[in-house]
């Protein structure tokens, strides 16, 4: 199939997006519509930065630009971009079947921003939205904003790199990351149309984070503790992605080589003991100094690490305690008859 100019694609993009469309859509959209705006079925509430859920009405353009800003919103990578590659190399991602092959298992989100970040054997994955399929989002929102554009664009060629071959397909329709009525064959055809339109020499038109593949995401969150633009109290304590809900869990993962030190502390002082027995290290200044120094370390140091944790353990639940204070505070002052609601009737008995 020959390439075209993407503005000419309209019969592509809508042959694609009715054969791909379903009504069970794992990225969260229903049927997509090959010719009309109103015929694309989007949620039906949208959360935003507030945390507050409020409607999404599609055929306006404010909330359809709205939904669409948030649904691929990779600002805070962008905000680091210069340093993600202490996370990351600025190649293609891998594809779904080598993936599998490195034995990673696909973890579905729906945060654009936590796409193709990966962590010990899990590998986070968005699925692809139908409307990225849809020739009338594209001409008639996407295209019109240079942000989303560049957004839609770089999360489209994660996808070019993801499904290569027709077993990675396989492998997304399996994990919900695209729909199961979406052919090899059409996807072939999308993929010849759009790639001209995407990839560059100078891969302009794209944002920064689709620079990079895969990225490391305990390396993100220290980047983002790091960084300038980002550095603060509280992404100091969250980074970019804050995965743990217990201090149980925290503390499983984050300090998980104390016990590693104090096995090999064991090991050392038995050593010691042994050689102090013999003949030849039983009157070895060097040696006796040696034993003493590392005795009182091995007194002093697990009161240190445990010191530590506690102390860690103690801004965690600080900041905590402050961040849920703050919210009830702003909620109840949004919301003051809700937090008021006391009737003014007696109870019947």
């Amino acid at each position: 199939m020959v390439p075209v100019p993407f503005e000419q694609r309209h019969e592509l993009f809508s042959t694609t997006a009715t054969s791909s469309a379903t009504t069970s859509s794992p990225s969260g959209s229903g049927q997509l519509g090959s010719g009309s705006l109103g015929r694309l079925v989007l949620p039906v509430v949208h959360q935003g930065q507030d945390h507050m859920l409020s409607l999404i009405n599609p055929m306006k353009e404010e909330d359809l630009r709205r939904y669409l800003r948030g649904d691929l919103d990779v600002d805070g990578l962008n905000r680091v971009h210069k340093h993600l590659w202490f996370a990351g190399l600025p190649q293609c991602a891998r594809p779904l079947h080598h993936q599998l092959m490195i034995d990673r298992k696909i973890i579905i989100t729906e945060r654009a921003d936590l796409h193709l970040l990966w962590q010990d054997e899990r590998l986070y994955l968005k699925p692809l939205p139908d409307y990225l399929l849809s020739y009338d989002i594209w001409e008639g929102t996407l295209l019109k904003d240079w942000c989303l554009s560049e957004n839609a664009k770089g999360f489209l060629l994660s996808y070019l790199w993801l499904i290569r071959q027709k077993s990675d397909l396989v492998i997304a329709q399996r994990n919900n990351l695209v729909s199961n009525d979406l052919t090899w064959e059409h996807w072939i055809s999308f993929s010849t149309a759009v790639f001209p339109n995407i990839v560059s020499d100078t891969f302009q038109g794209i944002s920064p984070r689709y620079l990079y593949g895969e990225l490391r995401l305990g390396r993100v969150n220290l980047i983002y503790r790091l960084c300038r633009n980002t550095r603060n109290f509280e992404t100091f304590v969250r980074g970019h992605f804050y995965g743990y809900h217990t201090y149980s869990s925290f503390i499983e993962q984050n300090f998980a080589w104390v016990l590693t030190v104090i096995v090999y502390i064991t090991i050392v002082l038995t050593a010691m003991q042994v050689g102090l027995s013999t003949t030849e290290l039983q009157t070895s200044t060097l040696f006796n100094r040696a034993s003493y120094g590392f005795t009182v370390f091995s007194i002093m140091a697990p009161l240190g690490i445990l010191f530590g944790v506690l102390l860690v353990l103690l801004m965690l639940i600080i900041f905590n305690l402050n961040y849920a204070v703050e919210k009830r505070y702003a909620t109840r002052q949004g919301f003051p008859t809700v937090f008021n609601n006391v009737t003014l009737r007696p109870y019947n008995h």
